[in-house]
This record gives structure tokens, sequence and C-alpha cells, in this order.
């Protein structure tokens, strides 16, 4: 998704990289995500989305992107449940 034109047009637009726009597409998507990065510089990118917005045509042009699942992975899937909570620590303390 990194190389759609499309996004690479809007991060362009809003002064932002492709990541930041798909991170703000997800957010106006009402979608809540982790997003992960050891890099400090990356951290602080991913929290810079909320002082642009998409319109609601640039919206629809990102929906037309789904690949209906293709190429993720099932958060559904046996196992994944038990993956992630053995992964993080989820439970409160006692």
């Amino acid at each position: 998704m990194f190389n759609e034109t499309i996004l690479k047009d809007m991060a362009a637009k809003y002064g932002k990289d492709v990541g930041q726009v798909i991170l703000r597409f997800e957010h106006q998507e009402g979608i809540i995500v982790f997003p992960k990065s050891v890099h400090e510089a990356r951290i602080e990118s991913n929290k810079d989305i909320f002082d642009f917005e998409l319109t609601s045509d640039e919206m629809d042009a990102i929906r037309v992107l789904d690949k209906n699942g293709a190429g993720m992975h099932d958060p559904d899937a046996d196992g994944v449940q038990d993956m992630l909570l053995n992964a993080f620590d989820v439970h409160a303390n006692d």
C-alpha cells in the first residue's frame, strides 16, 4: 500500500508520509490500531496524525484499495487469541 499513487498524493497534499495517511484513515474509520516501532522518529510520526482530516472523497478512494483481506492475517484464526494473551501482560495485578 505504501506505493499506491493515491496515498502518495494525499501524503504530499497534507505534508505527511503514507503511513500517517493510512493511520489517519484507520482513525477516522474508528479502527483501533496499535502501530509498532522501535524507532523513536517513527513512534513520533505515528502520533502526528491529528492535525489533518481526510475528506469523504479521500476516504472513499482509500476504501477502494481494499483487497478483501488478501495478504492480511486473520485475527480470529485459531491460536491468535492465545498468542496475543501470552505475548503481553494484559491481566490486572492481584
